[in-house]
This record gives structure tokens, sequence and C-alpha cells, in this order.
């Protein structure tokens, strides 16, 4: 569908914040033969940022593309990496790239890692991810970081704001997960059943 085409390459073409927004699932969907072809080697040239939209595209070659990537990528401290880790584990269920982004994490400079303790959390929770929240808590200087790190643990141990009543002890304990207060940090993990 020509019009389909056309609307990606107009939104290919885009930059800055709506460039930001990403693509149109719709539009990717109802792309065509070559049409696709095309598409997928323009997203190829925008990894790791485009790395969910490859999938809509053609899940099985963004796959074998995705896990080349992912390997040449690894260790740049300035990179995005964890894009790709992240879409990987949400794509395939293989969890070894949720393992990948732990591993990498020392790895990346102060600004990144935010946004690292974000990809693992759109990773599904399990004893890694509870262990590695635990540890960006305990060790991290990163204030956002150990924020994030803080909500997403919770998050992942099934903790609630939804209640007026809850929302206070949630804040209670994020606030004591965040202190600088190593005290306070070890009696709110002590609390929420997790050992420090």
């Amino acid at each position: 569908m020509k019009a389909a085409f056309d609307e990606f390459i107009r939104q290919h073409k885009m930059t800055g914040s709506q460039k930001a927004d990403g693509y149109s699932t719709h539009v990717l969907e109802r792309l065509m033969g070559r049409e696709k072809d095309i598409a997928f080697k323009l997203l190829e040239q925008e990894l790791p940022w485009s790395a969910h939209w490859i999938f809509l595209i053609d899940a099985e070659r963004a796959v074998a593309v995705l896990k080349a990537q992912e390997q040449a990528l690894r260790g740049d401290p300035h990179g995005d990496v964890y894009m790709i880790q992240q879409n990987l584990v949400s794509y395939t269920g293989d969890l070894l790239y949720q393992k990948h982004m732990i591993e990498d994490y020392p790895n990346y400079i102060e600004k990144k890692r935010p946004l690292v303790v974000d990809a693992v959390h759109r990773t599904p929770a399990n004893a890694d991810t509870v262990s590695f929240f635990r540890r960006v808590i305990l060790f991290e200087v990163n204030p956002n970081a150990v924020a994030r790190a803080s909500r997403h643990l919770l998050d992942s141990l099934g903790f609630s704001c939804a209640t007026e009543l809850s929302k206070k002890d949630y804040d209670q304990l994020t606030s004591h997960l965040r202190s600088e207060d190593d005290e306070l940090k070890q009696k709110a993990l002590k609390q929420i059943g997790v050992v420090a």
C-alpha cells in the first residue's frame, strides 16, 4: 500500500520530539513486500532506537539482526544496547538478554544507569531482577538510579500505592530505600522481605 509506505517515510524523516514518538504501528502493519524490505533496512540503520519497531516489520529477521547487534554493541559505556536487550527479552522471552542487561549495568556512564534500571523493570520480574534492584539500592551512588530501583523493587514484589493508606506506606518505603542512611535502607529491605 503506497499510502502506508509514504506515511512510513514521512515518519522516518521526522526529527526531534516528533521522531521520539516513534512509528505508527498500523502503518508498519500495512506495509507490503518490497516496502517491508526497504522499511526494515531503514529501521536497521536506526538501531538500537528502532529495536521495537523493527520487530513489527519482520520478527524472525529482527531477532537475527538484534542478536548480532547486541553482541557488537555490548560494553559501550555510552551506548544504548539495553534497548536491544530489552526488546529481545520482550519478543523472544529469552532471559539471557535480561542477564546481559544486569551484567552490563556497572559499565554504563552515570546518566545511562537510570535508563538501564527502567529497561530491566520492563522485563519479567524474577529473583535476578529483585537482586539487581537491591544491589542498585545498596551500592549505587546515582540518586536517579536508586530512586527508580526503589520503586521498581516495590512494584516487582507487588507493593501497591492504590489506596491512601498503602500510598503512605509505599512512599515511606521508597523514601527509606532511597535514603543515604544505610540503616534505614536495611530496615526497609527487611520490612519488604528482601535480605540485605
